[in-house]
């Protein structure tokens, strides 16, 4: 073996042991952009997003609405409280007859259910002022007792729905003070009717208290 020969034959051995090394880890190759190159600037990463910028010298369009909103609940607020005062000599005499009215309602109940035992003494008053003999007693029927019973649901029910309707045209500015009147006459009514009822549940009563015929 020449020395050129024996001088390539370590330089041969070490390329094929770095080319065998080469094979087995070939180098990481990067991959291939395939999009077209953009005429400004380059492509930004992948997962970034833009956001434009808040213009804050622009005054914001969504509070507008809950001030107009609130503007229109003030407005609406003083309508009523302009209402309220708008009549306030009606406003005065309606509380007072509601007041009047209240204590009607009380006293109205408490008559009608005294009424059986005050029936005989009404009934000596009234004989008196007609000229007639008054009856010695008196003994109410089956239905009296439910008759005085609607009697006074009906004088609170009165009560109540004349104050709740003056509430309601007192707040909406209109005339309310013959609402507790009205009421009142309605409550009267309703005392006749009972009375009659009671007074009638005994035939024999109410047969003594008609004149006697010639």
């Amino acid at each position: 073996m020449s020395q050129n020969e024996a001088a390539r034959t370590p330089n041969h051995s070490g390329d094929a042991a770095s080319t065998h090394g080469g094979a087995g880890n070939p180098p990481a190759v990067p991959p291939r952009d395939e999009r077209p190159r953009p005429q400004y600037g380059e492509y930004a990463p992948e997962g970034w997003t833009w956001t434009p910028p808040v213009d804050r010298v622009a005054v914001p369009d969504a509070p507008v609405e809950p001030a107009a909103a609130g503007q229109a609940t003030a407005s609406g607020t003083a309508e009523g409280a302009v209402a309220a005062t708008a009549r306030p000599i009606d406003r005065m005499w309606s509380i007072a007859l509601l007041v009047i009215g209240v204590f009607g309602a009380l006293y109205n109940s408490l008559v009608l259910f005294q009424l059986p035992a005050t029936a005989l003494e009404s009934a000596k008053l009234s004989a008196s002022m007609l000229g007639v003999d008054a009856p010695t007693e008196f003994t109410p029927g089956p239905v009296a007792p439910a008759a005085i019973i609607v009697g006074i649901a009906l004088q609170l029910a009165l009560w109540v729905g004349a104050l709740l309707w003056s509430r309601a045209r007192l707040r909406a500015g209109r005339s309310a003070w013959w609402i507790p009147l009205l009421a009142g006459v309605a409550a009267f009514v309703v005392m006749l009717i009972v009375g009659m009822i009671v007074f009638s549940s005994d035939p024999l009563f109410l047969q003594s208290l008609s004149p006697a015929r010639p």
